[in-house]
Formats: structure tokens, sequence, C-alpha cells
């Protein structure tokens, strides 16, 4: 077969898996062809280019990898875009970082089952970076190798052609492309991973879960939620209480904190949405929100809070009361295929009406929907919603 033959075949069988069908619109963005030029593959973070020799070299599942490695990689987490201020900083680190964050990602979702396999040259996988971004290995790599001799493509020879490494990353090519450019890219991106995610989801069964949620010992809060939730309230309810500031929340005083009155007096419901879709359910997603939920009712204390739970269609909902609330009270239910959507309808229908809404979620929502509330997006994937203020919180 021809080496182009071979990447559209490798293509293919992504598509039909089971669990890497998910980035089948990847592949789809941007151009993939074939250049001699290169000693390996290489992209600039949209199109994605292959050295002939390189392909014949690659068995089937070395080949899928590579493949992966671009599209499901660099291109899905918008690298060569999102870093370039590391890129600036020391190139050579940023590269090694960024393929030791995706090269550890395949070989963990492949969990041995063989589908894909790393060729013997690249950056070894690291267990010891599992969950972390490209700039905490980067910080990482800075305190085990100190300065950086920046000679640009993570291979160690300094002429950027990343011979030696799995691929190059043509950051110069992804510097050409214009804002307006690079802003139409990130949303092809986006809407890509939401359909192949939904493609995912159909394989894997559709319709609601009826799962009872499991989840782990309770994780350090990654987020100042008082901080944010003021920010977010007083930017979005902005006019609604203009007496608010002038009157002090006295439940932070004695933390030495400072709030309008917002939480409590002005705030009279707050919704908590919990996807408990199959992507989310159990495991460490699941304990990343039940562990924020928790900080915000205990340590913010509103009035009134409901936690919703969603996958197609609402499957819970539980009311605490003046952050009278205890973990193992939580029930989620789900395990289903995702849309979300259906919170904002819930609440139409049962006509309640939130100060705000705080939607937990991977992201993978299939359909957003559409809010008549302000609304703060705690996503754990580095999507953005098309609405309201989103924050990225990990996992």
């Amino acid at each position: 077969m021809k080496p182009i033959d071979r990447i559209k075949k490798a293509h293919v069988d992504i598509m039909r898996h089971k669990v890497w069908c998910a980035v089948s619109g990847l592949l789809a963005c941007g151009e993939t062809t074939i250049d001699a030029s290169i000693p390996t593959a290489s992209t600039d973070g949209w199109n994605c280019k292959y050295n002939p020799e390189f392909v014949a070299s690659l068995t089937d599942p070395e080949l899928r990898f590579v493949v992966l490695h671009e599209n499901a990689g660099h291109k899905a987490y918008r690298h060569l875009t999102v870093w370039r201020r590391l890129w600036d900083e020391d190139s050579k680190r940023t590269n090694i970082a960024a393929d030791h964050m995706v090269n550890l990602a395949l070989v963990e979702t492949d969990a041995g089952e063989g589908f894909i396999q790393m060729p013997k040259i690249g950056v070894k996988p690291d267990p010891a970076h599992h969950g972390l971004s490209v700039e905490q290995i980067y910080r990482l790599l800075e305190d085990e190798q100190g300065d950086g001799d920046g000679d640009g493509d993570g291979d160690g020879d300094g002429d950027g052609d990343g011979d030696g490494g799995i691929d190059s990353h043509d950051w110069e090519g992804a510097g050409k492309h214009t804002q307006e450019e690079l802003e139409t890219q990130g949303k092809e991106v986006e809407r890509a991973m939401r359909q192949g995610e939904i493609i995912r989801r159909k394989r894997a069964g559709t319709g609601s879960g009826d799962m009872s949620g499991v989840f782990g010992d309770l994780l350090k809060s990654r987020v100042n939620w008082r901080e944010v939730l003021r920010e977010f309230v007083q930017s979005t309810c902005s006019g609604n209480d203009e007496s608010s500031w002038r009157k002090v929340n006295r439940r932070f005083l004695a933390d030495d904190i400072y709030m309008p009155s917002l939480i409590g007096e002005q705030m009279g419901t707050l919704v908590i949405g919990f996807d408990t879709s199959g992507s989310c359910f159990g495991g460490d997603v699941m304990t990343r929100f039940v562990s924020e939920i928790a900080t915000i009712i205990e340590q913010l204390k509103p009035e009134k809070v409901l936690v919703i739970y969603w996958d197609t269609q609402v499957t819970g909902c539980q009311e605490f009361t003046d952050g009278q609330f205890v973990v193992q009270d939580l029930q989620p239910k789900g395990g289903g295929g995702t849309d979300g959507s259906v919170l904002f309808d819930y609440l139409r229908d049962k006509r309640i009406n939130p100060q705000a809404v705080v939607q937990f979620s991977d992201g993978y929502v299939g359909s957003w929907g559409n809010s008549d509330w302000p609304t703060l997006w705690a996503l754990t994937s580095n999507l953005r919603s098309p609405y309201g203020i989103t924050l990225e919180i990990g996992v």
C-alpha cells in the first residue's frame, strides 16, 4: 500500500474503534499530506505531514499511535497555540513536555489493548506525569534539568527537525496562522471533539443510565469558590441588588474576607448541575465533582442549593439548605449518554428560578442547550461553553 493509503486505513481503523472513534472528527480537521522533506511526522496544530519512508517502517499499531499522537494529542489540545509562550521561553523543553503528556495519555487510554503501540523512538511515557498539564511537566523538567539549551525540536540536536523523535512541531507554521484563523480552528476542533464524543457514546449505548454513583475519598478543592462565585455573581447579576455591596456578609468576617451580602441574603437558590453521563460516572471525575460541590456548600453556606444529576435526562435532584450537607447523602445516578440541555429544560419545566447555575461536567455534553440564568461551567477538560463562563477544574 502507498503511504497515504496506509494513513487513510489508519484513519478508518480509528473511526471504527469503540473508544478512539471519539476523535474521528479531528482527523478531518486540516490537511493530511505526504512530505519527504521531514524525517518522521509533523504538525502545525492543524495540518499533519508524514514522511513516506517513516510510514513504511511502522507497523499498523505504531502508525495508528503516530496518527493519534498528532490528532488526538497536539491538535486536540491546541498545544502549538496554547503553549506558545513556553516555546518562546525554552523550545526544546516545551516540545519534550508536550510529547510526554501526549504519549502517556495514549498509552493509558489504550490500557494494554494493543490497538496502538508506541514506536521505538520518541519520548517515553512517565507514569509520574499522570494528569499533569504540559506546563506542569515543563516545570518539573525545568527543576530536574536546569536551564535548557532552547535548541527547538526536542531531540537535542538543534536543527528543529525532530529527528530521533516521533514527530516535529511546526511552531513557525503555527505562527503564520492569523488570529482569526486560529479562532476558527479552535472552534472546529471543539466541535469535532463534541461530535466525536456523541459517536463514541452512541456505540457505547444510548439513553439514560440508572447506575448508582460511587466516588472515592474527597480531594482538596482546586478552586477558591468564594472568590470565583463572588466575581461570577457580581459580574453576571450586577444590578439585581445594588445595595448588596453596602452590606458586608458577616459569614466570612471571621476569615478576614469581605464579601457582599450575596450568598445567603441575596442568592435565594443556587443550582448545581452534576453530569453523571458515562464519561463522568464513577472514578476520579465524579470524586472531583463531589469535592468541589462539598466545598461550595460547606464554605459558602448558600440558603438553598439544588444538586441536580443529569445524563440524557434529569436522574435526580437533592436539596441542601444553610450549609447543612453530608457527603454521604449525595445520591448521583446516571451512566448513560449526554445531553447538556436537559438541566435547563428541567428548570423551566419545574418553574425553578435560581439566582445562578453551576454546571459540573467534562464538557463532552452533546448539546450545550441554552440557559435563562447566569451560568458557570466547571469543566474537567479544556473545552469551552459557547455561553456563560467556563472554568477548568481538572481531575
